[in-house]
């Protein structure tokens, strides 16, 4: 699962710590529409790019889709062990420093407390590590919903192939989910690769010779612009009722063009961004401040309580910071709107609407004015070295083998982003789902097959504690925190995919600018890169129609 979240991430990550140093924008609406940049935004043109490798890198046996042109890596699932648990396109994770070590903090006890608008109100403390007291929930399948997921599939599928172009390898997690799946409806997998830089290309290359893909991925980064070019059809070809309450149908009108839906987005689903803030629970006790867990389920996590716990912890003169960031960009929502509102038929810039400015306001005064945080450019080892006591930034951070999990010695903990006061029952989120490309011969079944891979309903990937760890890596209560923020109405962050639709502007040079913009230039910033997005609006708009 470490890898599902870190390319997902990779492909539609938010801005923050890691904020960058290109140009800024000098929106001009004269300005032609180029092509998009495929080498980062994966918006090759599924109608007119040819020139795509079609020659298949990887033979593993008789290709079972009629490919022979197939230029994405491919094994079928069950008839070929994958071995590694590497990650392909992570090209915007900047981690150093990962080791091995031992796991501490054993976990025991049962859960007391009831989420209440995705905040959990903890009654009493009832589990225990070996120094202090926590709440945890424990994941379980929900067999409910598996029972449901498995009910997509019918009797007439038993011995076909479904096609999967996935972002990365197989894991030992998707192995054994593809495996279990097989058995319970005798269905075939058959798993291709194609890293994010090629995947649009690769994607196009396939439609092109006839060999679409059953399933491709559609998320945030890659709306609309893989709509617009043709790569997918409208979820109506899967003959799935896609209203059931299997789906979130939220998040679901973010990917819904005139009526027409293209994303399957699950709910509890592996594959969309959520976003924690990090803490350090050794640093909270040893300064004797109340830590954001704490204040979470008493329902007092917001922008008040965040700065006064930054404040509290800041010491810049010895090298500690209050809060680092791996979501500036992300971080604008939690005054209660995204950048960009993405609706049926039409796509609104909210850049300059009061709570955006508010929001882009906070973050510069964290800045400049409380000064209790500065732009790092390895804010994840910043964090994992004592060097931070909060860290803002994407759920997959918390992933096994990645820089907080593996080098972190202190006990540490996860929240959803603070809130503007008011608003702690909504919570930014990036959603992902799974798409039907263009010549599919099996749609229902690559829509089977996705909700049954990315729920956590049908069994966690990477549940447990995972090895090398050396924190108090604890998996029970980062599930509670994804559990409520599901519980939680959800802002969906449509803004990346906008923002970059044409290859002129880079949503890292946005979070440079809002990093950076300074009490004084807050309005300067936004007004233009409204300009910018304007642009970016009008080419959507024209194209579309």
């Amino acid at each position: 699962m470490r890898k599902l979240l870190a390319i997902l991430t990779a492909t539609m990550v938010l801005v923050g710590c890691c904020v960058g140093c290109g140009q800024k924008p000098e929106p001009d609406a004269s300005q032609p529409s180029l092509p998009g940049d495929i080498s980062t935004d994966m918006s090759s043109d599924a109608t007119g790019d040819t020139t795509g490798d079609a020659t298949d890198d990887t033979t593993t046996g008789t290709d079972v889709s009629g490919d022979a042109t197939d230029d994405a890596s491919d094994s079928t699932t069950g008839t070929a062990s994958q071995t590694g648990d590497t990650t392909s396109g992570k090209s915007d994770n900047k981690t150093t420093g990962k080791t091995s070590g031992k796991t501490t903090g054993k976990t025991t006890g049962k859960t007391s407390g009831k989420i209440t608008s995705g905040i959990l109100v903890e009654k009493d403390n009832t589990t225990t590590t070996k120094t202090e007291k926590t709440t945890t929930t424990q994941h379980k399948t929900d067999e409910n919903v598996k029972d449901k997921i498995l009910a997509l599939f019918d009797s007439s599928m038993k011995g076909k192939t479904v096609i999967v172009l996935s972002g990365w390898d197989q894991g030992t997690d998707e192995k054994a989910k593809m495996d279990e799946l097989m058995a319970a409806t005798g269905i075939k997998v058959s798993w291709k690769v194609a890293n994010n830089a090629e995947y649009g290309t690769r994607l196009s290359a396939l439609i092109n010779a006839s060999a679409s893909p059953d399933l491709a991925l559609l998320n945030a980064s890659g709306y609309p612009s893989m709509v617009i070019k043709n790569f997918f059809q409208d979820l109506s070809v899967t003959g799935i009722d896609t209203t059931s309450d299997l789906f979130d149908q939220q998040l679901m009108q973010a990917f819904t063009w005139n009526g027409k839906q293209y994303s399957l987005v699950l709910k509890n689903s592996e594959y969309t961004g959520l976003y924690f803030t990090f803490y350090n629970k050794s640093m909270f006790s040893k300064l004797g401040v109340t830590d954001p867990g704490t204040l979470w389920r008493q329902g007092n996590w917001n922008w008040d309580t965040f700065l006064e716990c930054a404040r509290k912890t800041a010491d810049l003169e010895n090298n500690r910071l209050g809060v680092d960031f791996y979501g500036a960009e992300s971080f604008l929502m939690t005054s209660g709107l995204p950048i960009v509102t993405v609706g049926d038929g039409d796509i609104t810039n909210n850049l300059e609407d009061p709570r955006i400015v508010e929001s882009w306001t906070f973050i510069n005064k964290l800045h400049h004015e409380y000064k209790v945080t500065a732009a790092t450019v390895e804010c994840f080892a910043v964090f994992a070295n004592g060097g931070s006591a909060m860290l803002l930034g994407d759920s997959w951070l918390a992933n096994a083998g990645d820089t907080i999990c593996s080098t972190m010695t202190d006990k540490w903990g996860v929240v959803p982003f603070p809130m503007k006061k008011g608003l702690e029952n909504l919570t930014p989120v990036t959603p992902g789902g799974g798409a039907i490309p263009i010549g599919a011969r099996n749609p229902k079944m690559g829509a089977g097959v996705w909700a049954y891979w990315c729920s956590y309903d049908t069994g966690m990937l990477g549940s447990g504690k995972p090895e090398g760890t050396t924190g108090a890596y604890t998996r029970d209560e980062i599930n509670e925190v994804k559990r409520a923020i599901w519980e939680c109405d959800k802002i969906a962050n449509m803004g990346q995919g906008v923002l970059e639709y044409g290859g002129e502007y880079s949503h890292w040079d946005f979070g440079y600018e809002i990093w950076y913009a300074g009490l004084s230039g807050v309005q300067s910033s936004i007004g233009k890169w409204k300009g910018a997005i304007d642009v970016n609006i009008k080419r959507i708009m024209t194209e579309f129609s």
